[in-house]
């Protein structure tokens, strides 16, 4: 990736404006802050608003995890993804690169992979309580928050809608008169180069505040794309190569600048109005992804759901060969076998992707996709909170957001049969209002309404083994709810819950299927096709949701809690119909949730246990099969979701905090998760998917521990930190067991991981500077985040490797 020093250049020239606001404020100020800050710190307390009001995490009858900014950064925690892997029965993983900028959620086992925007996420994603409806655009940058909330379970009533899973907020740093600024840079591997910094700066004393942030990041990828017929003197591969040297380029670098302005204005002591507009800019490389498997069958008791051909034949498609009886001369490293038989190199970082059609089969002149996965993206929100009385709130938070992206996608090989290039669109408008009251000291009651309305539009290139086409897909969306939520304690130490939500949802989907122009038909959209142009899809439903909940605080230190919740995810039409027979919609998942826990603190809060234990009737649930058992339409080609009956999910999860002696802190996780289908529906059964399959993204055993000592020496502050988090293996596949003989589907299980990262801090005594050092994945332990099974179109399958061991070096400056 070539340096984006323009891009740097504008987040420094942000960054030294903060630094010039910032080093106006008075030294006696921020001393009172550093105080302030240390003695929350040694508290431990995390305010947290999932049930619409300020309350200590500790009380509130939810399994919440909790963590503020300074710890993000302590774990060396940049983005989503990161995480993932210290949050109980959570799953965070970037998204293989067929689906683009974005990230995989999963909560309890429930959630969403696929981008498209058909479909919807089934973990609610919120950025100062706006709601992100799509998955495009998620793998968000932790830059200058105050925390984040991860809520377990389904959150129906107090999320809405497709938080059937749980979901995840994130709160920025809200401007005040305190001194809360500082600048840092880090380098690190790949060429990184990372400014990020923000300030409070008053306007108006006692009115009026504001906050700007900002980041730019630049990175190198850490797959590299070599030009094979380069690589390979004498093969029969034509070339893409335009200069010297063999390297293509490489994927997996990250390039983007990002700011936001914050406004707090208090006209009166009743009212507090809070302005926001950010912008971000992110040119990335497209993801990391390699080929991994071609065409046969090579490891004893595999499941091939697949097109496989016989080991002893060359697997051919488009009259070129792919692999022979032993193997794949694409393939660098495969974790399947021998399949890897290229002479150049053995890394599993080594991709022959070229992102380019030399000899389009629809006769139209060589094209290249663009070497990307990109998203630009702005918003702007508006947060009124108003005392109407003593102990009666009204808020309303109004927001408008848009992102336009492009990324690209091919099937890892240097003959690409398969490319998209795909340019992404999405406008939104929400408003929610709020009024809250707290009666007679034991009612606690909110009531409010919320409306959403958005546009999405995808365009792109499709070159397929058997089809060339441009879709250009339009997707209007709207959603509108009411909701309530009570609590009220009878008697002291008791308190029981109930909350209610009505949703109404709408949704179209305006198929566009166009020809190619210059194409050897004319520029005719293929003749499968051309009944879908124009074609509109629609679903529309309304729902209840609600939950009821009991909470018992038997001491200062020990509160248990029981609940019941339901949630759902809203329904859609299926987006990549081959024929107008599978233009079909499906219907919502729903589920219904039995949950019961403790949160507690004891030994004088040095330690701190939580746990929940939970039962989740999942209903309907949504997978994605290539075969269509369907009436006027052939099997294959087929994309289709469908509803594919009823499942328990069992687990439990426990979060532990240790403070045992003064600057040593240990925390700690640890989840089970069980899936168990207990019906299939006539089409998933004819489809493939049975009662022995085990569920997609359910990882078994999950744990976390962390521990950092802060040690005082006479030059300054030394604070060593050590993360170790483990994630058992998961299935990519929805039809993984063969119900025959009861083997797995090897080709669609993403192994598991134990990972380590490492973190040095050094603060001069006396002194506004800190200085760290940090390792990630320390043991170099190389693995795949998530896999990508196309065998039912090239019969091919990619995987998308993780960052092998990185290091980084950080300074920073407090002002």
């Amino acid at each position: 990736m070539a340096f984006q020093l323009t891009r740097l250049q504008a987040a420094a020239s942000l960054l030294a404006l903060a630094g010039a606001l910032g080093a106006a404020v008075p030294a006696a100020a921020q001393g009172d802050t550093q105080s302030k800050d240390s003695e929350a710190a040694d508290d431990g307390e995390i305010v947290v608003t999932a049930q619409f009001r300020d309350q200590n995490l500790q009380d509130v009858p939810l399994a919440i995890t909790a963590v503020t900014g300074d710890t993000l950064e302590a774990r060396g925690q940049t983005n989503l993804a990161d995480l993932g892997g210290s949050a109980p029965n959570v799953t965070l993983r970037q998204t293989p690169a067929t689906y683009g900028p974005a990230v995989v959620a999963y909560i309890r086992g429930v959630g969403q992979r696929d981008t498209t925007f058909a479909l919807e996420p089934g973990v609610g994603l919120y950025v100062d309580d706006v709601y992100l409806p799509t998955l495009h655009g998620s793998m968000l940058n932790l830059v200058d928050l105050d925390r984040v909330e991860i809520l377990r379970g389904p959150q129906g009533t107090l999320a809405g809608q497709n938080s059937i899973g749980g979901a995840i907020k994130l709160y920025s740093k809200k401007p005040d008169d305190s001194t809360d600024g500082y600048l840092s840079a880090t380098i690190g591997s790949f060429n990184r180069v990372e400014v990020k910094g923000a300030t409070n700066f008053t306007l108006v004393p006692d009115t009026l505040y504001a906050r700007i942030s900002a980041a730019g990041v630049h990175k190198d990828g850490y797959v590299t794309r070599y030009d094979y017929a380069c690589t390979h003197p004498g093969s029969t591969v034509p070339t893409s190569v335009t200069g010297n040297g063999c390297k293509l380029g490489t994927e997996g670098g990250k390039d983007y600048v990002a700011a936001r302005l914050a406004l707090r204005w208090k006209p009166s002591s009743s009212i507090t109005v809070d302005l926001a507009g950010d912008v971000t800019e992110d040119n990335s490389e497209p993801g990391p992804t390699t080929l991994i498997y071609v065409g046969r069958n090579a490891v004893p008791g595999a499941m091939l759901t697949g097109v496989a051909t016989p080991a002893s034949a060359a697997y051919v498609l488009n009259g070129n060969v792919y692999g022979t009886s032993t193997g794949s001369q694409f393939i660098s490293y495969s974790p399947y076998g021998n399949f890897a038989q290229d002479t150049f190199s053995h890394s599993p970082y080594t991709s022959y992707e070229n992102y380019t059609d030399l000899a389009p089969r629809d006769g139209t002149a060589a094209w290249q996709a663009p070497l990307k996965s990109a998203i630009d993206s702005w918003g702007l929100s508006a947060t009124i909170s108003a005392d109407l009385a003593d102990k009666v709130n009204l808020t309303s938070i109004t927001s408008y957001r848009k992102f336009d992206g492009v990324y690209s996608s091919a099937d890892g090989s240097p003959l690409s049969p398969t490319i998209q290039a795909n340019q992404i669109f999405n406008r939104q408008f929400s408003q929610e209002v709020r009024l809250s009251a707290e009666l007679a000291d034991i009612i606690h009651v909110t009531v409010g309404g919320f409306y959403f309305h958005k546009r999405s539009r995808n365009r792109s290139r499709v070159t397929l083994t058997t089809l060339n086409f441009i879709e250009d897909n339009s997707i209007p969306a709207t959603t509108k709810a009411a909701f309530i939520n009570a609590e009220v304690t009878p008697i002291e130490n008791l308190t029981l819950v109930g909350g209610l939500r009505y949703t109404d949802q709408k949704k179209q989907f305006i198929y566009g299927r166009l020809g190619i122009p210059g194409s050897s038909t004319g520029g005719a959209v293929p003749a499968s096709l051309a009944p879908l142009n124009g074609l509109v899809g629609e679903y529309s439903g309304d729902r209840f949701d609600y939950r009821v909940a009991a909470q018992y605080r038997f001491t200062d230190g020990l509160m248990a809690y029981a609940q019941f919740s339901t949630g759902f995810k809203g329904g859609g039409i299926n987006p990549r119909p081959f024929f107008p027979a599978q233009a079909l919609p499906h219907g919502p998942e729903t589920l219904d949730a039995y949950e019961a826990g403790f949160k507690s603190d004891f030994f004088d809060r040095k330690v701190r246990l939580n746990a929940s234990a939970f039962i989740n009737k999942y209903n309907d649930i949504l997978v994605s099969v290539s075969s269509c058992p369907l009436t006027g339409a052939p099997a294959t080609p087929c994309a289709l979701p469908l509803n594919a009956g009823k499942a328990t999910v069992k687990g439990f999860e426990t979060e532990l905090s240790l403070r045992p002696v003064r600057g040593l802190s240990i925390d700690a996780s640890l989840a089970y998760l069980n899936f168990k289908y207990t019906s299939i529906s006539a089409i998933a059964a004819t489809a493939g998917i049975g009662l022995e399959d085990k569920g997609v993204y359910i990882s078994p055993w999950q744990w976390s521990i962390g521990a950092q000592y802060q040690i005082e020496a006479p030059f300054g502050t030394i604070t060593p930190r050590v993360d170790m988090t483990h994630e058992d293996a998961f299935n990519r596949n929805a039809n993984n067991v063969d119900a025959a003989t009861g083997g797995v589907d090897v080709f669609g299980l993403v192994q598991g991981r134990t990972l380590v990262n490492a973190r040095l801090s050094f603060v001069p005594e006396g002194s506004d500077w800190e200085f760290s050092a940090e390792v990630r994945n320390l043991t170099d332990k190389f693995y795949y985040t998530d896999i990508f099974d196309n065998r039912g179109s090239t019969n091919s399958i990619q995987g998308s490797p993780a960052e092998p061991r990185t290091w980084a070096l950080t300074i920073k400056r407090r002002f």
